[in-house]
């Protein structure tokens, strides 16, 4: 966004001796970010008004052709390329030394006299772009056509555009949150209160109305629409704005059209509320409905594009048709041109959700929408109408009101009122700034302060109470920020030192991941997000879905752990994979969290789980589950629940979840030396009956106490067949064939016996 002084300066009067420099960085300190500033006439140093008296062809060059200009004393030859150029006509001419940007390309070179195919030319005539101006009149490959000035050639090229102001680039995500700042009359209250000089608020004349016609608005969406205002005016003539509107707006960035809505874009930016005209005669009608778009709606807005109108976009429209998308942009089909006399002139304040929402639709923001979107004063509308309307009358004389003055406001802005204790303000602050002084920061900002001694009762102005200024510690900015926070002395903040209590359930589920990690697994995060949900009669729908496909929260880690693996595996059908998760499950069962402070009403349970999968067909994936929870229980002196929801998918993966509430974790075990002897293992394979359990077989076969460890490495279901590992060692020697091959058929006959097993 760029910021004129020149319009600053006709609010406040800055003090003796500021310059572009020191406003930008008390701005920058206090307010907004200003990312760079320029002197216009600094820039402008060396171009003149120049006259051509003579034009002749290039003797060398087709294209090109041969220009006397004159300067006032001299009179100057030079080659010129610009396709409109002909005798008579004002040019911006740069003296040798200057600089110019080429086509407006690049960066900013001196200009130096050149031989340009075989004749020397003592100078430049120069296209807008190359001096980094705007030209309503541009003409494609052509010079600035400057014939419409007063100025004698050999005037200062600033002087003659009234080009004598600094230009400030504001960078616009540092006034996000604020609305008031969108145009100059924000930013010339806030330089007043920081300077500690008068604010002149402008005063337009009010709008007594006429009898000539009878403007009616109707709002329908009252609830996206706040405050509508809107005359008619007549007696307009449309042409080329005088030169001092077209160059400010130019300054600004903003191309002139014609002096009607130029001087709605100049109000727009000098105050920072929105207006539109509406040419009356191209209406069906004085008549103004604000409604909701209709299904199958379209507008040809005024960059000539068709757009489709969905059922929640607010519009404008006469009696019969669309005329606007509120607060974004206008149709086409009203729009004000060369034979439009009487205009309906809008000012209004929308609902910013609506408007960001309907532009991201259409895919158009606009200089319109973005101070929309941040929820503008609607007590500003009124001040933006009555502005144009004397603009108007200034630059169209003739123009004036022919209707009554339409306002409807449903929706009055309820103002804020914010108590604020000094002694938790200082302490906050870090300092303690006289009262007086708070008080008086807060006034110079349109604040309204009553009270006595410590307790000061703040009602907001109408211009920040928009979503700004809601909360005391919204004051504290305010304050620190025009007193100066260079001012606030540095000091380290106090705070308790004390540990905080250790969560166990936390640190159990820290000891697990670096215990899996270290182990060789995975860990994945996935969205708690499901498509369905293993127990759907205990699942949770999402009232606002980010995705209408995972409407529901997870009831199991499973419902978005597997798909993850099923992608890796993917990537690999024989790569081994070992992927973990520890994250939230989610049931309609009541929770131990209140949902609300008086602590009646609780959130649904939300245990956390943690969920393996496995693929492994060398060492089997079941094998690899058990061994990992072994591993977890050893090392962390846990017991894991007796029975784990095991899972099986995709060609021999397995993937095991485990409930870990109540779940804590042991007391540190003593370290065990490394065993000194080798151990012995023996695979067994037995075929069992249908529902025999493993852990009953893993207990039974523990029959002596050599054997270290039983592994189940392989579960066929379908004849309940178990293939598992049996691990002996001694401590104090290396065992012999025999003494294993004793246990073994003890175990043999003990697995027949006890669970009629059959062995492979």
């Amino acid at each position: 966004m760029k910021i004129s002084y020149n319009i600053l300066k006709t609010f406040v009067t800055p003090p003796a001796g500021n310059t572009g420099r020191s406003l930008a960085e008390t701005l920058t300190m206090r307010t907004v970010e200003v990312e760079s500033y320029h002197d216009q006439a600094g820039r402008l140093a060396g171009v003149v008004v120049g006259l051509v008296t003579a034009v002749r062809p290039h003797p060398n060059a087709d294209k090109l052709r041969l220009a006397q200009v004159g300067t006032g004393k001299h009179k100057l030859e030079v080659v010129c390329g610009g396709v409109n150029l002909q005798e008579g006509m004002k040019v911006a001419f740069a003296n040798i030394g200057t600089k110019v940007r080429w086509h407006g390309q690049g960066d900013w070179v001196t200009l130096e006299q050149v031989s340009i195919r075989g004749v020397e030319s003592a100078g430049m005539i120069c296209a807008a772009e190359e001096l980094a101006l705007m030209d309503s009149a541009a003409v494609e490959h052509g010079i600035m056509d400057l014939s419409y000035l007063t100025a004698k050639p050999g005037t200062p090229l600033a002087e003659a555009l009234g080009l004598h102001d600094i230009i400030l680039e504001v960078d616009n995500k540092s006034v996000t949150h604020r609305p008031d700042l969108w145009g100059h009359l924000g930013l010339a209250r806030e330089l007043a209160a920081i300077w500690q000089v008068p604010f002149t608020l402008p005063e337009p004349p009010t709008l007594a109305g006429g009898a000539e016609a009878r403007l009616k608005v109707t709002i329908e969406a009252p609830e996206h629409c706040q405050r509508y205002l809107g005359v008619v005016v007549a007696g307009l003539k449309v042409a080329e704005s005088p030169a001092w509107l077209k160059q400010q707006l130019v300054s600004l960035g903003v191309r002139s059209i014609n002096n009607v809505v130029d001087v709605t874009n100049y109000v727009m930016h000098e105050l920072g509320q929105p207006l539109h005209a509406f040419d009356l005669a191209r209406l069906a009608g004085p008549e103004i409905v604000v409604r909701l778009a209709k299904r199958g709606e379209k507008l040809v807005t005024l960059d000539g594009s068709e757009r489709k109108l969905e059922a929640d976009s607010l519009v404008i429209a006469d009696a019969k048709h669309v005329q606007a998308v509120a607060g974004v942009m206008g149709g086409q089909a009203s729009e004000v041109g060369s034979t439009t006399t009487t205009i309906v002139l809008e000012s209004a304040t929308f609902d910013p959700v609506s408007v960001r929402l309907t532009a991201g639709k259409l895919g158009l923001r606009t200089d319109a929408s973005m101070r929309f979107e941040k929820g503008l004063d609607p007590a500003l509308a009124e001040l933006a109408l009555r502005r144009a309307v004397q603009l108007l009358a200034e630059v169209c004389p003739g123009a004036h009101v022919v209707s009554n003055v339409a306002d409807t406001y449903p929706r009055p802005l309820e103002l804020v009122k914010l108590n604020l204790n000094l002694p938790w303000f200082w302490k906050r602050l870090g300092c303690e700034i006289p009262r007086a002084e708070v008080v008086g920061i807060l006034e110079r900002l349109g604040f309204k302060i009553t009270g006595k001694g410590d307790d000061l009762e703040v009602k907001v102005p109408s211009w920040r109470a928009t979503r700004d200024i809601t909360i005391p510690e919204d004051l504290i900015e305010e304050v620190a920020r025009i007193y100066g926070y260079d001012k606030i002395p540095l000091a380290m903040p106090k705070f308790d030192i004390t540990p905080p209590p250790v969560d166990e359930a936390q640190a159990l589920r820290w000891k697990i991941r670096d215990l899996l990690v270290g182990a060789g697994w995975t860990e994945t995060l996935s969205y708690s997000f499901s498509r369905s949900g293993q127990k759907p009669e205990q699942s949770l729908e999402l009232v606002n879905p980010i995705d209408q496909t995972r409407r529901w929260l997870r009831t199991s880690v499973y419902d978005t752990l597997h798909e993850q693996f099923k992608t890796a595996r993917r990537a690999d059908e024989g790569m081994s994979l070992k992927f973990f998760e520890l994250g939230r499950v989610f049931s309609s069962q009541v929770g131990d969290w209140p949902s609300q402070v008086t602590g009646q009403d609780r959130l649904p349970a939300q245990p956390w789980h943690l969920a393996l999968a496995a693929f492994d067909q060398r060492r089997g994936s079941l094998s690899v589950i058990r061994g990992a929870l072994k591993l977890l229980e050893k090392s962390l002196s846990i017991k894991l629940p007796d029975n784990p929801s095991y899972h099986k998918f995709g060609g021999g993966a397995v993937l095991v979840e485990v409930d870990l509430t109540g779940i804590k974790s042991g007391e540190a075990r003593t370290l065990i030396p490394i065993p000194k002897y080798p151990s012995v293992t023996r695979d067994v394979s037995v075929v069992v009956p249908e529902g025999t359990s493993w852990e009953n077989i893993e207990a039974a076969v523990k029959v002596s106490k050599l054997i270290e460890s039983v592994e189940v490495f392989d579960v066929y279901e379908a004849k309940r067949s178990i293939a598992y590992r049996l691990t002996f060692r001694a401590p104090d020697r290396t065992l012999k064939s025999e003494e294993v091959d004793e246990v073994m058929a003890k175990i043999t006959k003990l697995l027949q016996d006890k669970f009629n097993a059959t062995i492979r």
